[in-house]
């Protein structure tokens, strides 16, 4: 009787009952989406991703317009990406910021601002995530850059009006807001040299001149790593307080906060861009590397977010 523990019999045919693992696709069942196993792990990733800020003009000239920031975290209506780490590293751009440029104390001669650049998260396969730069500046007497399109971020600021004409500011595209200019204007020279300012992730920038303060729009803040920072911002245009540049990370008359996308002030060139995925540490793998190391893996309450600060790929092993 002993024997019936392993073997049964029906009719003629008798085979070998034996307890198997269960295994799909070559790997046990138990390592898919379990976190901290040896096999496979299936991961969702909340995404933040921000482009370059566009470039400021001097010289009376405006702020440049912040990067789009697109995002997953913090935002209800729009799902992560979903994949299994059996598909191998995934690679990750970062935008640069657009160069800056110093135009001139009179004429009508153009002075652009170069336009920021283009981040992209899960890059080369078909679930990447673009978001193109923010729009640059112009010099007095000429309208702001419209921000790259489609895909893009806030426009550039158009320089000041002082006798000739009005300005206007560079239109914003999907991921972010227009810029301003400076309309016509009678009165004190003070405010017929004030410019206009880029636009940022959360607003427009309002009218410089003697339309108003010439404020750069606000950026996105967000906690994505821990501390809040405001991301997008726009950077302000000539004659504008320094205090209005667009919840403080665009550019003043000091650069744009760095990986923030934000717009670059008077001269200075917009900010690079950032990408953020983040996902519970309970679906973390037991190997996970990201590259260069510039590019880093950090804790943020339960989830783990890499954050990618220059072009670079994470690894499974």
């Amino acid at each position: 009787m002993r024997e019936l523990k392993n073997k049964l019999t029906s009719g003629k045919n008798t085979k070998n009952i034996q307890r198997r693992k269960a295994k799909s696709f070559g790997y046990q069942v138990l390592g898919f989406g379990a976190g901290g196993g040896g096999g496979p792990v299936c991961i969702t990733y909340d995404f933040f991703v921000v482009g370059g800020g566009g470039g400021g003009v001097s010289g009376y000239g405006g702020g440049g317009g912040g990067g789009g920031v697109h995002f997953s975290y913090g935002a209800p209506g729009t799902a992560g990406i979903t994949k299994n780490t059996d598909c191998g590293a995934i690679s990750v751009q970062i935008a640069a910021g657009g160069t800056g440029n110093s135009g001139p104390g009179g004429g009508t001669t153009p002075y652009p601002a170069g336009d920021g650049g283009t981040s992209i998260a899960f890059k080369c396969e078909p679930s990447a995530i673009t978001v193109k730069g923010g729009g640059g500046a112009e010099t007095r007497h000429k309208s702001g850059r419209a921000a790259p399109n489609p895909l893009g971020g806030s426009g550039g600021g158009g320089g000041c009006y002082h006798h000739c004409s009005s300005t206007s500011g560079g239109a914003g595209s999907c991921y972010g807001n227009a810029g301003s200019g400076a309309p016509n204007y009678s009165g004190p020279p003070t405010a017929r040299f004030r410019s206009g300012s880029g636009g940022g992730a959360c607003s427009a920038a309002t009218a410089g001149g003697g339309g108003g303060t010439g404020e750069a729009g606000a950026g996105k803040p967000s906690d994505i790593e821990g501390p809040t920072k405001n991301f997008g911002c726009g950077g302000i245009g000539s004659g504008v307080c320094n205090a209005l540049n667009g919840r403080g990370n665009g550019g003043n008359n000091c650069a744009a906060t760095a990986n923030q996308g934000g717009g670059g002030g008077r001269s200075n060139v917009g900010a690079t861009g950032v990408v953020y995925l983040r996902f519970p540490s309970s679906c973390k793998p037991a190997s996970i590397a990201i590259s260069p190391s510039c590019n880093t893996i950090v804790t943020a309450g339960s989830c783990t977010v890499l954050k990618f600060i220059v072009s670079g790929c994470v690894a499974f092993e």
